[in-house]
Order: C-alpha cells, then structure tokens, then sequence
C-alpha cells in the first residue's frame, strides 16, 4: 500500500512520513441557514475526505526530500494533482489540490543544504460523498 502517490508516481521511498492525518469536511449549499425556531436547516452537498501529510528526509539523504519538494513546487500551478493515499486499511484515490506547502532550513554542511519536514494539506476537488 503506498502512503504517498501524486499522479502515479510514488515517494515512499524517497521521503519518510512523520505525521500522516486524514480529514473530512462537510459543504452545505447555500439553503443551509437556521430559521427562526433555532433549529439548522442542512443542505449538503456532501462530505470531502482529504490528507495532511508531513515528510522528512531519510537520513542524510537529502536527494528524495528535495525531489518531493520540486515535485509539489513544479505541481502547484496544476488545477489539481491525482492523490493515491492511505486511509484506514485501503487506499483512496481522488483529485485535490493544494495551495501551499512549508519547509524549514535546518542546517547546512560542506556545502549542502539540509531541509526539514516538508507539510502539505491536500484538499479533493470534488465530494467523495454525496447525497
């Protein structure tokens, strides 16, 4: 099962996941609303399951978090990225979106440039359920 797949390309062995959360969001339309007894009118359109994934560099091997990294970057300007995630004992598959990523530098040595955990919140394009 691959934890990272971005438009079938897999990065499991190239970046080590330190933090891996899955999320779900609900979109009502624009009926939702309360009325004046207090009670919530729903209008879903329905539920979007999506992942925040946090990586690390293997090591010292600075290569494969640097190819995740340009891979994101390169992506960013894309309307949207084929996800093959983890989620519960299955892999999902879905378009998303991202709208930023972040990295800090954590040191440099004889000329190398080591980044650290590289964040990124993947957001899916369409409802995964709905009514």
């Amino acid at each position: 099962m691959s934890y990272i797949k971005l438009n079938g390309r897999t990065f499991d062995a190239d970046v080590a996941i330190s933090s891996y959360n899955r999320n779900f969001n609900v979109l009502d339309g624009p009926n939702a609303g309360r009325v004046l007894s207090g009670k919530m009118i729903r209008d879903v359109i329905g539920t979007y399951l999506g992942h925040k994934i946090t990586v690390f560099r293997r090591g010292d091997d600075y290569v494969g978090l640097d190819a995740f990294w340009d891979y994101l970057y390169q992506h960013s300007i894309d309307d949207s990225v084929h996800l093959e995630a983890a989620d519960g004992q299955h892999t999902i598959s879905y378009q998303a979106y991202y709208t930023s990523a972040s990295q800090d530098l954590e040191k440099v040595e004889n000329g190398v440039n080591y980044w650290g955990e590289i964040e990124v919140n993947f957001v899916p394009i369409d409802a995964q359920l709905k009514r």
